[in-house]
């Protein structure tokens, strides 16, 4: 084996002062046996010219110490290029292990590749000094800052003898100490060193051998935190694992702590309150004529209530004169509900789910003591004249969303938007009157989605997310809940062509209906509208709703209703006066100042609330009640319905 020409001059170099790296065998007798000739070079000397006895003893001196050394292991410097990373030159099968008294226990010069890997042994790279140190740290020691080791692209010297690297087995850890690996195994052990490091910091397991062994399963929902972990564990060179795993669990605590604890709604930002203003102006107006009204509106100096009730009590007494007020022949019995679960779940309250509802038919209004749902200032909206849909988004004092769908006539968004009454009434005949699902309701759940990525950034969750809506707009919310599962109430919503198993009865959604509301009626799981809707089927049929029902209201109210609907179809005469009865019970029992009235709420903000009869009983402090107490209120009353 050749070396070149400027390895053996160093050695030469090395071996005539002496130096301290001669402590190997082969560089000793090399050393001694050259000092011994300087000695006698002045006693032997040539007869002749003196000089050729010297310099033979000198080169023999010299091939003698170089071939002491090399059957030693002695680390070459190597001239040449660096081997590429994850390169390894080792052989695979490890060479045989040094004795511990030193000596070779075979004579042969070995072969390149094993001397690489005797100097691999005797300088560690600094990884794999890291690595073994921190498989032999118990919970509570750490590597120390005289252990760090220099950069890997710097020139490495070996301080110790290899066998002074290898820790002692942890005291706290009955695992037994693995091999520690060698060639292409060992060189791949120390590429994974910090992704092994990062895994124990994120899971918080303690620092031993069979802990950082362990690998985490794929597909953990850790990842955001393990990047953070694999930063610090890189960039602190100088700390200890312990600390490390310290950050960890802080990062880990932040990050949690963001994706759970909502922000609160942004303002409207100077542009978006330069665009409501109009709506709240024309609001203001139309609160002075008693058209709207507010909490906080003006009082306006008219009162429609007196002519309201004249035009009502005129109506029912046609109804007496035509017999409608008869006791049906047949009284169909409802099918009633008992809820027996939790009454904890957090949720907001009717109250907030009617006002927001209510909102949506006020132009300009907004919920009492809601803030709207706002990206970027402005406030998250949705409206598709050509399907009908229109919703927007509030955010209660509790930090729950409240997705609030607009029902037919928009109210007085009509004075800005009169097109969309067409398409809203072309939805509801297409459910009622065919088997369909209109592109109102799969706007709504596009809708839905999108207010669900945009809510995620800033910090909700699903079950933080509820529907409502009133007439259109609760069949929309219904439809919305069957198809994602969320939770909220819907007011005066007929039943919908999607049915699924047990149509929601176990669900977070319910539906609030007045008797005698010819909307609430055009369902099959209401009694009240045959022949006119399909048949009548106690929990069920063919157009059901979706989520248990809570009746309220006066129970009599549905009688008229009952016997106009017997006449249709048995002559010109009987199809009108069904006709115009429905069309009398849905003013009478269909907007949502009724709702308001029976629930015990102050509207807030509410649209002609002097319209409709309120006859019935009043549910006394069902407005401060969240989705499960209602149920639970309404099932002791007798008045929850099995959709």
């Amino acid at each position: 084996m050749s070396y070149p020409v400027g390895v053996v001059y160093r050695v030469d170099r090395v071996n005539l002062v002496g130096s301290e790296s001669a402590r190997h065998d082969g560089m000793s007798k090399g050393t001694s046996m050259m000092v011994h000739e300087q000695r006698d070079e002045r006693r032997v000397v040539d007869p002749g010219t003196g000089s050729p006895l010297r310099f033979r003893l000198a080169v023999a001196a010299v091939c003698v110490g170089i071939a002491a050394a090399a059957g030693h292991g002695v680390a070459w410097a190597d001239t040449g290029q660096p081997e590429p990373p994850g390169h390894s030159t080792s052989d695979p099968a490890p060479g045989p292990k040094k004795p511990a008294d030193g000596s070779d226990p075979h004579p042969k010069t070995p072969p390149r590749s094993e001397s690489a890997e005797k100097s691999s042994e005797a300088h560690p790279n600094p990884t794999d000094q890291q690595h073994d140190s921190s498989n032999s740290t118990s919970g509570t020691a750490s590597p120390t800052t005289a252990d760090a080791a220099p950069s890997s692209t710097a020139p490495t010297t070996a301080k110790a003898p290899a066998t002074e690297l290898d820790p002692s087995p942890p005291t706290t850890s009955d695992a037994p100490r693995p091999a520690k690996p060698t060639g292409a195994s060992h060189q791949a052990s120390a590429e994974s060193t910090q992704a092994e490091l990062a895994s124990v910091a994120v899971a918080g397991a303690t620092t031993t051998r069979s802990s950082i062994s362990t690998r985490p399963e794929p597909g953990a929902t850790t990842t955001t935190v393990t990047k953070t972990a694999v930063t610090t564990t890189t960039t602190a060179s100088a700390t200890t694992l312990a600390s490390t795993t310290t950050l960890a669990a802080k990062v880990a605590s932040v990050t949690t702590a963001s994706l759970t604890t909502p922000s609160p709604p942004a303002p409207l930002s100077p542009i978006a309150q330069l665009i409501a203003l109009p709506g709240r102006i024309i609001n203001s107006l139309l609160q002075a004529l008693d058209l709207t009204v507010a909490a906080g509106g003006p009082k306006s100096p008219f009162d429609f209530n007196p002519i309201d009730e004249l035009l009502f009590a005129a109506f029912r007494q046609i109804e007496g004169a035509l017999g409608l007020n008869r006791t049906p022949t047949v009284q169909p019995v409802l099918l009633t509900q008992t809820y027996t679960g939790p009454t904890t779940a957090p949720t907001p309250t009717v109250a907030q789910f009617l006002n927001a509802a209510a909102a949506e038919y006020v132009l300009g209004g907004t919920p009492g003591g809601l803030q709207a749902f706002t990206v970027d200032g402005m406030p998250m909206t949705s409206t598709n004249i050509l399907s009908g849909m229109s919703a927007q988004v509030w955010v209660t004092p509790q930090k729950q969303i409240i997705i609030a769908y607009q029902g037919t006539t928009g109210g007085t968004n009509l004075l800005f938007n009169p097109l969309i009454a067409i398409t809203q009434a072309i939805t509801d005949a297409q459910v009622i009157l065919t088997n369909t699902t209109p592109q109102a309701f799969t706007d709504a759940l596009s809708f839905q989605q999108r207010v669900q990525a945009a809510a995620a950034l800033q910090g909700y969750v699903v079950s933080d997310i509820f529907v409502t809506g009133h007439s259109l707009g609760g069949w929309e919310a219904e439809y919305v809940a069957q198809q994602t599962g969320l939770g909220g109430i819907g007011f005066e919503s007929p039943g919908i062509n999607t049915i699924v198993p047990g149509n929601g009865a176990d669900s977070g959604f319910i539906n609030v209906e007045t008797y005698g509301d010819t909307a609430a009626y055009s369902a099959t799981d209401l009694p009240g509208l045959q022949p006119f809707m399909p048949a009548y089927v106690p929990g069920g049929g063919s157009k059901p709703h979706y989520g248990s029902i809570v009746m309220i209201g006066d129970p009599n109210a549905t009688t008229p209703l009952i016997n106009a609907s017997s006449l249709w179809g048995t002559s010109l005469i009987g199809s009108l006066i069904f006709v115009v009865d429905v069309l009398g019970n849905f003013l009478q029992h269909h907007l949502p100042g009724v709702q308001a009235h029976y629930l015990g709420i102050a509207p807030d903000p509410g649209v002609v609330p002097w319209l409709g009869t309120t006859a019935g009983p009043v549910n006394v402090g069902w407005g401060d009640l969240t989705i499960s107490q209602l149920k639970y209120a309404a099932s002791q009353a007798g008045k929850l319905i099995t959709p």
